[in-house]
């Protein structure tokens, strides 16, 4: 299973993301999900340095599948766009894969498990 942690601050924002583990539907390396989860998590971190030079820290980690990804300053509008997109496209593999990928909200007004 792969699973997605979304962080936000107490404002409701986006502050970062990890995503961790392996889907079970095909043998490494084979996986069409986790191509899905790898490409819209790394677009999304390439975005963010590369097109939006808004400075974040992360920790990849292929082997165990580990992707982690904090933002370095206050949100802005475009962080939360690039990283809302990620969301809503991360939580729509969710709802077609659930028994390989689950996306988890932390923070904010309320916490979504």
């Amino acid at each position: 299973m792969i699973t997605i942690e979304i962080s936000k601050n107490k404002s409701g924002l986006y502050t970062g993301y990890r995503a961790k583990g392996h889907a079970k539907d095909a043998p490494a390396g084979e996986s069409v999900v986790c191509a899905w989860v790898s490409a819209v998590t790394q677009m999304t971190l390439i975005g963010l340095e590369s097109e939006l030079k808004f400075p974040v820290a992360y920790t990849a980690d292929p082997e165990s599948g580990l992707l982690a990804v904090q933002l370095q300053k206050e949100p802005d509008a475009k962080s939360q766009l690039l990283i809302g997109s990620m969301v809503r496209t991360l939580r729509q593999l969710a709802a077609e894969c659930p028994k390989d990928v689950r996306v988890r909200e932390h923070g904010g007004e309320s916490t979504n498990v």
